[in-house]
Order: C-alpha cells, then sequence, then structure tokens
C-alpha cells in the first residue's frame, strides 16, 4: 500500500503581508542606491534659485536626468 503525505505551508494573511513587506523594502533599498536615485535627492535638496543659477528648473532636473531613458 501506498500512502503520500504533503506538508503544505501556511501562507496566512500575516506571512503573506510580511513576505511583501521584505521584496517591497528590497526594492526600495535598490532604488535607493542608484545613482540616479542620489542626484535627483541632490537637485531636491537644492534651492529653486540655487537650480536657477544652474540655468535649471525642477521640471529641468527629471528631464536632466531621465530624459534618454524615458523618452523626454
Amino acid at each position: 500500500m501506498t500512502s503520500f503525505t504533503t506538508n503544505i505551508r501556511d501562507f496566512s494573511p500575516i506571512k503573506l503581508r510580511h513576505i511583501g513587506e521584505g521584496i517591497m523594502g528590497f526594492l526600495v533599498r535598490v532604488a535607493e542606491n542608484s545613482p540616479k536615485y542620489r542626484a535627483i535627492q541632490h537637485y531636491n535638496a537644492m534651492s529653486d534659485a540655487e537650480l536657477a543659477e544652474l540655468g535649471m528648473t525642477r521640471a529641468d532636473v527629471v528631464h536632466r536626468i531621465f530624459g534618454a531613458r524615458m523618452g523626454l
């Protein structure tokens, strides 16, 4: 006689939420370590007057950093 035992993990909503939070946390860390994110943080920390001295507006920052990749 053959018998099978299946051990199915209990994926309760709480456990699934923790898994999702872990994945999202990882993705946030990856994004925050990208050079583009750091460049945005750098320009975002500047005042409008400082950006104007560089000949830029806040809208120009997005175009400067992501323009070629976003088709802008």
